[in-house]
């Protein structure tokens, strides 16, 4: 069973009641939410499952165990990352007021002084939440890209229209128009949110200009990184801020890793951002909601010591 067919049986049990579900008391969504874990227990518990695999794999290169307690994590992590973009998509938004932590945020506004910043961050169970708490406090210009499945796209547009900030999509929307929007962003002083850790095979040279895939190292193996966040960083002379949301007590923190200032050089300044990536999901490894994405769960099952 693969994690992406899963993901899509979950989501279009779902949307069948989501909007009964969120009238609901704590109680009942949560043995709700319950009942959607078990499907991912399913997963991880079929014979020859990759979800299992690369968990074990996962374990090994962050050094935590045993694989079945950090899929538990995991699990657990994303139906309340989950949980908390649904009650903002069904209206319930002002729940989450006062929720999220920075740490570094004194940083962070001496960052935007002079001008707006790219925050990279890898695919994480509760970003969404922390992007609409953010967009409380600062202006953000999101980019988005909605999936290929019909339903689940629909639905992630129905979420995206509460996000309380503006809001891109790569995917639907004009390439010209897409990067006018995204360098006057960064131009203007607004944090312009995006997930950057969707890779491909990596290129045998440093930089596919044809495909505008970079060269990487992560989790010791060559991986292909989009080199868009570099090049719109490069153009808007903006620093890159990787960062990752975690979820404690009831509360979001956002960490900000170390500024990665472009250099010019697109597949040293990627270098740079995604070995910083890398050690934030590291710190943060149940969090990372894309560990079971197909092309990373090769890496990390491939490569599980690197």
């Amino acid at each position: 069973m693969g994690f992406a067919k899963t993901k899509d049986r979950v989501f279009a049990g779902y949307e069948t009641f989501s909007g009964w579900l969120a009238r609901r008391s704590r109680f009942v969504r949560r043995a709700v939410y319950g009942a959607f874990g078990g499907v991912f227990w399913t997963a991880y518990l079929f014979p020859g499952s990759n979800v299992r695999a690369t968990m074990t794999g996962l374990a090994r290169h962050v050094g935590e165990g045993p694989p079945r307690r950090l899929f538990g994590r995991y699990v657990r992590n994303f139906l309340s990352g989950t949980a908390l973009a649904e009650r903002i998509r069904h209206g319930y938004g002002p729940e989450l007021d006062g929720m999220l932590e920075i740490e570094g945020q004194d940083r962070l506004d001496a960052m935007l002084q002079d001008r707006g910043l790219f925050l990279a961050l890898p695919h994480m169970h509760a970003a969404f939440a922390m992007t609409y708490c953010l967009a409380n406090a600062y202006p953000v210009l999101a980019i988005v890209s909605l999936t290929r499945n019909p339903d689940r796209a629909r639905a992630q547009m129905d979420l995206y229209r509460q996000a309380n900030c503006d809001v891109i999509d790569v995917r639907g929307q004009d390439h010209g128009a897409v990067a006018r929007k995204i360098l006057q962003a960064l131009k203007s002083g607004t944090i312009v949110v995006g997930t950057v850790d969707r890779i491909q095979n990596a290129p045998e040279e440093a930089v596919d200009k044809a495909r505008d895939v970079v060269r990487a190292t992560a989790f010791g193996a060559p991986v292909g990184y989009g080199g868009w966040p570099t090049r719109f960083a490069t153009k808007a002379r903006a620093p890159i801020v990787p960062a990752c949301v975690a979820q404690t007590e009831g509360r979001l923190r956002l960490t900000l890793g170390e500024a990665v200032v472009p250099t010019g050089d697109l597949a040293a300044t990627t270098q740079a951002w995604v070995s910083e990536l890398e050690r934030l999901v590291r710190e943060h490894p149940t969090e990372w909601a894309f560990s079971l994405d197909k092309y990373w769960s090769r890496v990390l099952r491939k490569n599980p010591t690197g």
